[in-house]
This record gives C-alpha cells, structure tokens and sequence, in this order.
C-alpha cells in the first residue's frame, strides 16, 4: 500500500509527523478516509475520533479538536485546536465540563454564548466516549 505524508499539529504541539497509510477522521458530514494520492481538498475537521495507519502498519488512535486539512500533492496537513491520546483525557475534568455545558445550555444565552457551550458539550460528550471506548 502506498503512503503519504502526515503532519499533525495542534495549538501547543506536533501530534504527527511522518508517512501514513491511512487517515480516519470526522469531518462535518461523517468519517473521511485519506489514501495515498487523494485529490487536492481543504476538509473541516470537527470533535471526534483520529486513527492513522502509520507506514510500519501499526495504528494510532487520538481525539481531535476542531480544525482543518489541507490535502495537497500526496502531503496531508491538519491543523486543529487539540488532540490528546485516550490515556490522556482526565474522565473527572470531562464530566464537569459536560455538566457545566449543559447548565449554560439551560440558561438564557446569546447565539455566540450557546454555540460556545454547545461546543464544550460536544467535546466533553466525545472525551467522555473516546476514555470509555479506550479503557
């Protein structure tokens, strides 16, 4: 199977770097898979699960934060907010930003006051999925 470039960077790292077989991620409209010689796209990343299939065929498995990809000549970047492995989410910390999310959500807010608690809810909700899932 051939391979393609991966670079991975979140705001306070380089989560990846290096050739991959495989790409998994969520997009807007569901998982998107990237092979080798993918057509040139810019994709939205949304919260949700990543798996790379590194070039030595072993797997990685972490959660995204939202962000983008850039798929360009063989070479893959995405560019996202945050992405931590399942052993590194703190299930406590999820729980109360899920329960903060949802007393914010109950509370009279502004459109830009509900999308931002609507998106902590969706984060804490897929940390919450990713440590159940991995543990």
């Amino acid at each position: 199977m051939d391979t393609f470039s991966l670079k991975i960077i979140a705001i306070n790292k380089v989560f990846y770097e290096g050739n991959a077989k495989q790409l998994i991620f969520t997009a807007a409209d569901g998982l998107v898979g990237i092979l080798a010689h993918h057509e040139n796209a810019v994709i939205a990343v949304n919260v949700g699960e990543v798996k790379i299939q590194t070039a030595e065929d072993q797997w990685i498995t972490a959660l995204s934060g939202t962000g983008h990809i850039q798929i360009d000549h063989n070479c893959a970047v995405m560019i996202v907010d945050t992405v931590e492995y399942p052993e590194e989410i703190d299930e406590q910390r999820a729980l109360e930003a899920k329960a903060r999310a949802e007393e914010e959500l109950r509370q009279e807010q502004s459109l830009y006051e509900y999308a931002i608690s609507r998106a902590c809810l969706i984060r804490a909700i897929e940390r919450l999925k990713m440590k159940k899932k991995y543990s």
